[in-house]
């Protein structure tokens, strides 16, 4: 049995994958399986997997029809073998040591889960480091409930808070299969968020390698974040109900603002999405009717306690008083 499962999903990153691959064949702990699965990728990776896989006995390749992110994780998640399980996005590598590093910790301090700190690169030159705003070192379950707690889900910044990507993580694999912890299929971006929510709330224990960037997220064009995509609303939305169908249900602590933070963040998301639009008339009629979803306005006019700029809260205001036009300049300005 290895000690750590790193499970790669795959699509379309031909370009990419053998700088991903290299970084993990080449890891410091060799005691490791790597798990490539191809989502149904129309491009040569396919090809690229088996290759890797008859280079190197610790590769397995999974081919499957295309379901998504979500979809190809999981099915990494159901074949790993592993004492402690890894993400890592085929358009993006790490460094050498990072998983001997990483499980080092876990097997030290017995935890649920271990989180370092990553390098964002932009255009493959510009570098920098990102940390996380919460103290480094051991969490037991009474400091994850005092220091994680809320901010969870979202922040009343409307920001993340510090549990939301999955590729800087290490998990315990026992602890994800006694808590049924997969990832949501219904969730097609953005899924890390709901995922980390739960880990965060079932974990009893992590530790946080503070200032030790030891992954390296590419942020390539395309990306959320710098193009439009349809239905991206349903999607998120989707993600907030099943969000509330499980800490609706928590009693031991009151998750409730939160995820209304979760929403107006998303549709603000969306909303900014659609300054990229090709035209004023397509961005206006996509606001329009965001503006119209009711429990975004019954969100919008409950939320309570906005810790936000005075750019976001003019913005806020402009949505919960549904001004289209206004908002529709003011997002295709910024683009």
């Amino acid at each position: 049995m290895p000690k750590v499962s790193i499970i790669v999903p795959i699509y379309n990153v031909e370009k990419y994958l053998d700088r991903c691959v290299t970084s993990l064949v080449n890891q410091t702990l060799k005691d490791i399986e790597i798990i490539l699965v191809d989502d149904g990728s129309p491009d040569a990776c396919p090809r690229i997997c088996d290759q890797w896989a008859k280079k190197d006995q610790r590769i397995k390749v999974v081919h499957k029809e295309n379901g998504g992110l979500s979809s190809a994780r999981n099915a990494g998640l159901r074949i790993a073998q592993g004492d402690y399980i890894g993400f890592v996005d085929s358009d993006d590598d790490v460094e050498l040591d990072m998983y001997e590093r990483m499980y080092a910790q876990a097997k030290k301090y017995n935890v649920d889960f271990v989180m370092c700190d990553y390098q964002r690169i932009v255009n493959d030159e510009e570098r920098y480091i990102k940390t996380l705003d919460i103290e480094e070192g051991y969490y037991s379950k009474e400091k994850i409930i005092h220091d994680i707690y809320h901010q969870l889900i979202m922040r009343s910044s409307i920001e993340y808070g510090p549990l939301l990507s999955v590729w800087h993580c290490l998990y315990r694999k026992s602890f994800l299969r006694i808590h049924h912890l997969e990832f949501d299929e219904e969730v097609r971006w953005s899924e890390d968020n709901i995922f980390s929510a739960f880990v965060g709330y079932y974990a009893q224990s992590f530790y946080y390698m503070k200032n030790e960037a030891l992954y390296h997220y590419y942020q390539n064009d395309g990306s959320i974040t710098t193009s439009y995509r349809k239905g991206s609303w349903n999607v998120y939305k989707t993600m907030n109900i099943h969000l509330h169908q499980f800490f609706d249900s928590i009693i031991d602590y009151d998750f409730s603002q939160q995820l209304n933070y979760h929403l107006i963040y998303y549709a603000c998301n969306c909303l900014n999405q659609t300054g990229l639009m090709n035209e004023f008339k397509k961005t206006k009629k996509e606001i329009s009717a965001l503006l119209s979803d009711n429990e975004l306005n019954r969100t919008l006019h409950t939320v309570k306690d906005l810790s936000v700029n005075y750019k976001l809260r003019f913005q806020i205001w402009l949505m919960k008083h549904k001004m289209s036009l206004l908002l529709s300049i003011l997002v295709r300005r910024r683009c």
